[in-house]
């Protein structure tokens, strides 16, 4: 568990139900240390504590049954999200044990219908608001209201913007999705804010509530109090599934708010859209192509573009090079299906597809993963061969850990003064050589006229063969404007140097 515990974080701040089982063995009877447990001033389920929802360590073997079926129905109500039971180690044995097995899964709760009268006061704000802001989260795709919250947003001309990590509330590609609810889309200064199935937060200043200040009213809605407990000013609160509130207005809006009466509106709303994502886009990369490289949207449009072409498909993400917000904009927000980790915690980028694929076998799966995120779980390569998972691994190479490098530029100091980044490029390693060690076949490109083929050819091959592939493809190098690399330490040389120095001195 402990080797997990950055994967917990992902899963926690998903809010995903999750039962997670232990094994620990007992550090007070006898020795105090036994290898690979807590030490014992810490209880069995400490260590994943802050990041569960609820923990219990089992004593009686007898109880695991129960345990487990408590276990699932705690994850999965509202406030849904991760449990964790421990169990001491000795109820491996061989000994057998009685239990009263609990048939069938046990019944999923979900949150009920909201009051009729908040919905009609949530649609008076919509229909009454000036700049309306549909502000997104998790709880819309897990609850299912994806398609009908994106019709709303529509009819009624408002603007969309998710929390962070949030792609799929309602599809980053719908047309009048504005991207991540930050400074570009709080200057749109929208006056009515609807906030459906998210769970707000911050960096912990401040100004993590500044998305709001300006709204002259709030609305919240979905099943318990974290969705209320981070947004001031809240003037409605509707605790109900977010599914069936986004049903019930859907049927009160065709009855009673006719379209036409917001044109106006809705084109302007669509306008705003599009001219964030063009910024987003422009801003990226440069506008010429660059001999030896596939800058970022070449690479993101080829994979975006090869999959709605097959029908649509599932991409993961662990990367920064081209964030997946900046995908064109498609009618409805295309078909495929966007997934980044809530948590941020690294590692999660090589087993994501993997994982998606055995959830929709139907359907292709392309993991995107930074060449740095490789190196934190190459070893999925081996699991992707071994059980013969066809997904395609994309790998934007841009040589670099280009987010540290983005970090240490924006803190100032000596690497921002001399441009000159030490201990952030990756050059030396060879990815298609590193898949090939495991199994995984492997391509490189470095010509931007090819990645098109290149990414069809590849999910070609991967759906038809049934086998996982990777394409490794080298972008500009990842570290800002005008850096170079820091010249790096070499052991070899440093200890000839000193050798030397050593005997001018004899």
């Amino acid at each position: 568990l402990a080797q997990s515990l950055g994967q917990m974080i992902n899963v926690w701040a998903a809010s995903l139900p999750v039962v997670t089982i232990t094994f620990v063995g007992d550090t007070g009877s006898y020795a105090d240390r036994i290898t690979l447990d807590l030490g014992h001033n810490a209880g069995p389920t400490s260590i994943a504590a802050p990041f569960m929802k609820a923990n219990w360590t089992v004593v009686d073997p007898g109880g695991l049954a129960m345990a487990v079926d408590r276990a699932i129905k705690v994850a999965t109500t509202p406030p849904i999200g991760p449990v964790h039971i421990a169990v001491y180690d000795r109820n491996l044995g061989s000994e057998q044990i009685t239990t009263r097995i609990i048939e069938g899964p046990p019944v999923r709760p979900r949150a009920g219908y909201p009051d009729d009268r908040d919905v009609e006061e949530l649609a008076r704000v919509l229909h009454d608001a000036e700049r309306p802001l549909i502000y997104v989260g998790d709880g819309v795709n897990k609850s299912g209201a994806e398609q009908q919250l994106a019709k709303i947003a529509e009819h009624f001309g408002a603007n969309i913007a998710s929390m962070w990590g949030d792609l799929r509330g309602v599809s980053v590609a719908h047309p009048l999705h504005c991207g991540y609810f930050r400074g570009p889309v709080m200057d749109l200064d929208p006056d009515h804010i609807v906030a459906v199935g998210v769970r707000h937060g911050g960096s912990g200043k401040p100004t993590d509530f500044d998305v709001f200040k300006n709204a002259k009213k709030v609305v919240a809605v979905g099943p318990d109090v974290e969705i209320f407990e981070n947004i001031p000013g809240l003037g409605l609160a509707i605790m109900a599934d977010e599914a069936r509130t986004i049903e019930r207005l859907a049927e009160l809006v065709r009855s009673e708010y006719e379209p036409a009466k917001y044109d106006g509106r809705r084109n302007r709303a669509y306008e705003n859209a599009r001219r964030l994502r063009e910024e987003r886009r422009a801003a990226l990369q440069p506008a010429a192509e660059i001999p030896g490289y596939v800058r970022p949207l070449a690479l993101l449009d080829a994979v975006d573009a090869g999959l709605e072409k097959m029908g649509g498909g599932l991409i993961t993400t662990e990367q920064f090079a081209m964030p997946l917000e900046d995908v064109n904009e498609k009618p409805d927000g295309g078909s495929n299906i966007y997934i980044r980790p809530a948590g941020g915690s690294e590692g999660y980028g090589m087993g994501a597809p993997l994982g998606a694929k055995l959830a929709a076998p139907d359907r292709p799966v392309v993991g995107i993963v930074g060449d740095g995120s490789v190196y934190y779980s190459d070893s999925a390569f081996w699991t992707a061969a071994h059980h013969e998972i066809p997904v395609l691994y994309v790998i934007p190479n841009n040589g670099a850990y280009g987010i540290v490098a983005g970090a240490f530029a924006g803190a100032g100091g000596v690497m921002k003064d001399t441009g000159e980044y030490a201990g952030v490029v990756l050059d030396g390693a060879d990815i298609v050589q590193l898949a090939g060690a495991f199994g995984v076949e492997g391509r490189k490109i470095s010509d931007e006229s090819q990645i098109v083929a290149a990414v069809e050819e590849s999910l070609d091959t991967v759906e038809r063969e049934g086998r996982p592939l990777v394409l490794d493809v080298k972008l500009p190098l990842g570290i800002p404007a005008g850096g170079r690399a820091a010249k790096q330490f070499r052991v070899a040389s440093d200890v000839s140097s000193d050798r030397g120095r050593v005997g001018r001195g004899r």
